[in-house]
């Protein structure tokens, strides 16, 4: 298939091993995502909820990066059984968790992003930007949380203060990459 397109399009052989590499990340974290839903099919709105909250810092603000496939895997099921099943369980005054986030929002604006050692650090406008898009969306959800009670939110403040726990971590890590 890949030769296919690399002959009509006249792609290069790096070009190539861009759209190889951009299909199997993918295709990890699709099928890596799925196979977590099945273990939340009866809250699958919360799960989905966490699920994009939470992709939308990473995605901004990256963190620590698993090595391999199954590390990930086992990551992700971790951060998102606290997140959902186990955090919301510890009665939290709602103004202690509006200081978390709140929290959580000067960590990452002090920090910025930490990117995968594979991939260039974002600099200037770029990193201003993904700092900027991830505390809209972390004060979006703030006003959310102050305003309604609802497990939904619940979850979603967890996210937020275990993503920025991570990328603390990530921040300090010599190597940003666990096994």
């Amino acid at each position: 298939m890949f030769t296919l397109i690399q002959k009509r399009y006249d792609f290069t052989n790096y070009q190539i091993a861009q759209l190889k590499y951009t299909f199997t990340i993918l295709f990890s974290e699709l099928s890596k995502f799925v196979l977590i839903s099945f273990f939340y099919r009866n809250q699958l709105g919360v799960y989905l909820y966490a699920l994009i909250l939470l992709s939308v810092l990473r995605l901004s603000t990256g963190g620590l990066h698993a090595k391999t496939y199954w590390g990930c895997f086992l990551m992700s099921f971790i951060f998102f059984w606290l997140a959902i099943k186990l955090l919301p369980q510890i009665d939290v005054p709602k103004v202690v968790m509006v200081i978390l986030i709140i929290s959580g929002m000067a960590a990452i604006y002090r920090i910025g992003s930490v990117a995968s050692v594979f991939r260039m650090q974002p600099e200037g406008i770029m990193k201003k930007r993904l700092i900027v898009q991830s505390l809209i969306v972390i004060m979006i959800h703030l006003i959310l949380f102050c305003i309604f009670d609802s497990k939904l939110l619940t979850v979603g403040s967890w996210i937020i203060v275990l993503q920025t726990c991570q990328l603390i971590a990530a921040k300090f890590s010599v190597h940003k990459e666990v096994k």
